[in-house]
């Protein structure tokens, strides 16, 4: 009745949630298709693209898409958040809220 913790379990603990278990949850549930997916297709076939011809196992165009997807979409997040808070900077020193740094 002292009010401390309960030994062994810090009141940190108590309130911290999982953080990894929604992108864990997430990732499983993309990579599970898509190994299905690269399994399924392990024939070879004949790429064209800009006037380029390659021959490559189905396998690893598909895995090379699906990495090329993933990347790509970071990399247009990290440009549209730059662009965001490049406007609400602007839109923030416009109505006279800056802080002159």
């Amino acid at each position: 009745m002292t009010g401390l913790p309960e030994r062994g379990v810090s009141p940190q603990d108590k309130d911290t949630p999982n953080l990894w278990a929604g992108p864990l949850f997430f990732l499983l549930l993309l990579l599970a298709p898509t190994l299905i997916l690269v399994f399924s297709n392990t024939g070879s076939t004949q790429l064209k693209f800009a006037g380029w011809g390659w021959s490559a196992p189905l396998w690893l165009i598909l895995l090379a898409t699906f990495a090329a997807g993933i990347i790509l979409s970071r990399l247009f997040g990290w440009v549209w958040r730059a662009f965001r808070r490049r406007r609400d900077r602007i839109k923030t020193e416009a109505l006279g809220g800056g802080s002159g740094s």
